[in-house]
């Protein structure tokens, strides 16, 4: 009988146990915080040279670059990005003061897929006008637009791939259209990192630049094919909360010897000098970078 009650007694407290359990309400996990209503990201960079596309807009010259960045919902942007740049009149080119992007879109994260759609002016302040050198020198300005669709897919916390798709129908200036793709690769090894806030990753983009043929509208200055080319850059950066230094190398297909383009025959400064009018902007180069990006709601 003592038995019978001693496994009745620990029934009964086992069944309170599990009755004490139920009625404890379960706590749900904590929500996912809600994106910001708005933000302005913003950012600086200091470099060894501006890059873009396998081309050199600084003459190989360091590049002051600065960004400021409206964000709304977490699906509208838009933006104004600026550097110096050098264009020289040496060699034909319009010197302009600066180069001043102005570009907004909608962009929008799903789980690991980033889709980010829109456009691009690239405005150049203080060119001279065409024909301000000779007859048909410089031929042309170089303000043109792009539009573009940039998607990108983080597949876990070390291996993000992306996209870059952009079109013109007057690549800087020329009339020629330009189509640019490319495909990136980031591989960040920051998880390993031994230095608490220093991560590091290597990254890189192998992009083909399609165009056509130019039209200027000047009888002084001939109309001719500007070269397609494949273009290429790979790089390690090590990042420190919101600074980045970046060294990258840079090459493209495009050449500086002399080389035939067709409508310009046998051209001196080669296929380099048929798209940028300067034969050493396009050589493989080294560029070192120091920037620094982030936002007002990060800085709260």
């Amino acid at each position: 009988m003592k038995k019978i009650a001693v496994v009745a007694a620990s029934l009964f407290l086992a069944g309170a146990a599990s009755a004490a359990d139920l009625s404890v309400p379960v706590k749900a996990p904590a929500p996912e915080p809600a994106a910001p209503l708005w933000d302005v990201a913003f950012g600086a960079k200091l470099a060894t040279d501006y890059v873009f596309r396998g081309i050199s807009q600084t003459d190989g010259n360091p590049a002051i670059q600065g960004y400021a960045e409206l964000r709304l919902f977490d699906w509208i942007y838009g933006g104004v990005w600026m550097s110096n740049v050098d264009f020289p009149t040496s060699a034909g080119l319009t010197d302009a003061a600066a180069e001043v992007d102005l570009y907004g879109g909608l962009r929008h994260t799903w789980g690991g897929l980033t889709l980010d759609v829109g456009y691009v002016y690239y405005y150049y302040p203080g060119e001279i006008a065409p024909n301000s050198l000779a007859l048909g020198v410089p031929a042309a300005n170089l303000d043109y637009w792009e539009i573009y669709f940039k998607p990108t897919y983080v597949i876990n916390d070390v291996f993000t791939v992306g996209g870059n798709l952009y079109y013109t129908d007057s690549y800087a200036g020329s009339g020629s259209d330009g189509t640019y793709l490319s495909g990136t690769l980031k591989v960040d090894f920051s998880k390993w990192s031994v230095v608490k806030d220093v991560g590091v990753y290597v990254s890189g983009e192998v992009g083909y630049q399609w165009l056509g043929e130019t039209d200027f509208g000047n009888i002084f200055a001939a109309n001719y094919e500007l070269p397609s080319y494949a273009t290429w850059n790979v790089g390690l950066a090590f990042t420190y909360k919101a600074a980045t230094l970046d060294l990258r190398y840079y090459g493209s297909e495009l050449s500086g010897t002399p080389a035939f383009v067709p409508g310009l025959g046998v051209n001196a400064t080669g296929t380099c000098g048929a798209i940028s009018g300067l034969s050493n902007a396009c050589g493989d180069r080294f560029v070192a970078s120091l920037s620094f990006d982030t936002s007002l709601n990060a800085l709260k």
